[in-house]
């Protein structure tokens, strides 16, 4: 499917009039927002993020709204770049009519983008983003919805060591956040974890005379590994290879190709095919939906949900008020599970899911994960 190209040096997904069908009933709005990549290389991502968001706003209009209210949703495109994320944030928390934002799609985006959110008090949902240092930023009012860094560490440790039987695991990339339980959880087990410093092929291949290791973590941008990856098999390197969850995307098996065969990868998505919301999303927009628009369309539920909670309370929907009513968000029955947030904002008992590209094409099969 052709996604449409957008236009304007602002890179703005101007005003989507998802309540467009309803405008002759003089019906009162509220707005929220979507900050995704639009432009640029994760462009693809951005626009699986906002189908998913406009499906959920949609459905929601159709069914009459939130709280007697017609949804509308202005979405700005930060191209996957700290610099661009912060501006964006800036304008959402500018504009007084934008009463919560969805986004933004990595941690490097949302954590130029947190400060700028914090000062304003707009609320954040954050749909596939769980750096545990952005958690605890001390900004009460982002709520996560997928795993943490502890929990997709300890899983992909576990992977490797009690499924992979791996004694020796190379890892290139990743933050310190996930680092340390990747290695923590890796020494419990009786496995020994290198870490490249460099994220060149050369910097994973042992001299000669060394060991080989047993799995290749690999904890960096879809895009990058995929290169990587590339380079590695290039030069002879057959080591199975473990993704964390930026390999989650299309693009890294579509710049790949032969080489990503046999790819394991974590995501924090279940499979969705065959659900209501997969044949709705594909209905709408003829494809089926990836791991970004299922967290996407997740996100902009549960935020829908919210919403109509603060207004029966409220009347009107304020930001302090709609961060409330997202605090209070329990047992909620979403596609990833019954969602409850913590005190840090964290939705709790995440799990984490483990695909394998049997084949060169995404998203591949599921296998069970010790988590």
């Amino acid at each position: 499917m052709n996604k449409p190209i957008l236009s304007g040096a602002l890179a703005l997904v101007a005003l989507v009039a998802c309540a467009c069908g309803y405008r002759a009933s003089a019906r009162p709005t509220l707005k929220i927002g979507l900050v995704a990549p639009f432009e640029g290389l994760y462009r693809p991502l951005g626009y699986d993020a906002l189908y998913g968001v406009r499906l959920a706003v949609e459905e929601r209009n159709e069914l009459g709204g939130v709280g007697g209210h017609l949804v509308e949703l202005v979405a700005l495109s930060d191209d996957q770049d700290p610099l661009w994320a912060a501006q964006r944030a800036r304008e959402m928390s500018e504009d007084p009519d934008v009463v919560a934002v969805i986004g933004h799609l990595s941690d490097e985006t949302t954590r130029a983008a947190i400060p700028f959110y914090r000062e304003t008090g707009l609320p954040l949902v954050v749909p596939c983003s769980g750096t545990d240092t952005l958690m605890d930023s001390g900004h009460e009012r982002v709520f996560w919805l997928v795993a943490d860094d502890e929990t997709v560490g300890s899983a992909a440790a576990r992977y490797a060591v009690l499924e992979r039987g791996a004694d020796s695991v190379a890892m290139a990339g990743g933050e310190d956040s996930l680092l340390e339980p990747f290695v923590a959880t890796c020494s419990a087990l009786g496995a020994e974890v290198w870490v490249a410093e460099g994220q060149g092929a050369q910097d994973l291949i042992p001299g000669t005379g060394s060991p080989q290791h047993d799995l290749l973590l690999l904890s960096m941008e879809g895009p990058e590994a995929a290169e990587l990856l590339v380079e590695l098999r290039r030069e002879g390197c057959e080591v199975p290879v473990l993704g964390g969850t930026d390999l989650d995307t299309p693009q890294f098996a579509q710049i790949a190709g032969e080489a990503a065969r046999g790819t394991m990868y974590l995501s924090y998505a279940p499979p969705v095919g065959g659900s209501a919301f997969a044949e709705a999303f594909r209905a709408r927009w003829g494809m089926a939906p990836s791991s970004q628009a299922t967290l996407a369309y997740e996100a902009a539920r549960v935020l829908l949900d919210a919403l109509d909670r603060c207004i029966a309370v409220h009347g009107e929907p304020t930001r302090q008020a709609v961060a409330e009513a997202l605090a209070e968000t329990t047992d909620y029955p979403g596609l990833t599970g019954r969602i409850t947030f913590d005190e840090r904002g964290q939705a709790l008992d995440r799990q984490v899911y483990l695909y394998q590209l049997v084949e060169p094409a995404y998203p591949g099969q599921m296998v069970p994960c010790l988590a």
